[in-house]
């Protein structure tokens, strides 16, 4: 019967195989250098984003008669709801067709991403001409990551200029933002003309009461636009860039590589010994 190798005899079997250990050793050394040597630095960039802050508007639902129509309970519902749908379409839309369209006519963006690359040999000569393949680096290089229980959430973008990534960071904040001011702009002009229109053909003094504050809501939207202010989100943390670069970490490359050469070079022992066996 053969006895299960004990922890004397992996110790007695690695000192046999010193040679092949110290000769793995030394070439996975030489490959971390040269990899650590070809290898860009890459920066890691974070933002925490938040919701935006909005004065609170009149309670809506409180002046509405118990037997107001379907219609107007429909819309207060809906105008009531806005503040967590924009904050959470801005986040979706972080990484989305519509910012990446806006972001192609920025030439720093452009040249940016096409100057990002993992190592000094490779020439990146996608040229970047579409919004799809400004989108394809965003949904492949940015990452949003919850901040706990919170609704913030933190944007993590990696890249050999840390200038450029801050700067990418704060872009994508700006342009998703405007993007919504634009649209909400629109439809609150859309919804003031009708609401006016409205009072006008109105007599019933609740459904004029609830028109009214319906009014005023839009009137308190239009001055939040006016202003300039970030309307679905706001940047809680500026974009910071680590002093030191977060990839590669000799730290790690190192005994990854040594160790692996090792264990190559005692796996080529096994089966030499094995042979002569």
């Amino acid at each position: 019967m053969k006895r299960e190798p004990t922890l004397g005899d992996l110790l007695k079997d690695l000192w046999q195989a010193k040679l092949f250990l110290i000769f793995g050793g030394v070439l996975g050394l030489i490959l971390a250098v040269g990899f650590l040597t070809t290898a860009i630095p890459h920066y890691r960039a974070s933002m925490l984003i938040a919701p935006a802050e909005r004065a609170a508007g009149p309670d809506i639902k409180a002046l509405l008669p118990d037997n107001s129509s379907f219609a107007v309970q429909y819309l207060v519902n809906t105008m009531g709801s806005q503040d967590s749908n924009d904050f959470i379409r801005f986040e979706h839309m972080l990484r989305g067709i519509s910012v990446a369209t806006r972001l192609l006519g920025d030439k720093i963006i452009v040249e940016g991403i096409q100057s990002a690359g993992n190592f000094g040999f490779q020439k990146n000569e996608m040229k970047i001409d579409t919004p799809e393949k400004i989108l394809a680096h965003l949904m492949q290089e940015v990452s949003i990551e919850p901040v706990g229980t919170t609704p913030l959430r933190r944007l993590v973008y990696k890249h050999p200029d840390k200038e450029f990534a801050n700067y990418l960071l704060r872009r994508l904040q700006e342009t998703a933002d405007e993007i919504i001011s634009a649209e909400i702009r629109n439809k609150t002009h859309s919804r003031t003309v009708y609401l006016e229109e409205a009072l006008l053909t109105t007599d019933h003094p609740d459904h004029r009461r609830a028109l009214t504050s319906l009014l005023m809501e839009q009137e308190h939207v239009r001055m939040i636009l006016a202003m300039g202010e970030p309307f679905a989100a706001i940047i809680a943390e500026p974009p910071t860039a680590g002093i030191k670069p977060y990839w590669p970490r000799i730290s790690i490359v190192l005994p990854i590589f040594i160790l692996g050469g090792m264990f190559v070079f005692y796996v080529l022992y096994s089966l030499r010994r094995t042979e002569k066996s």
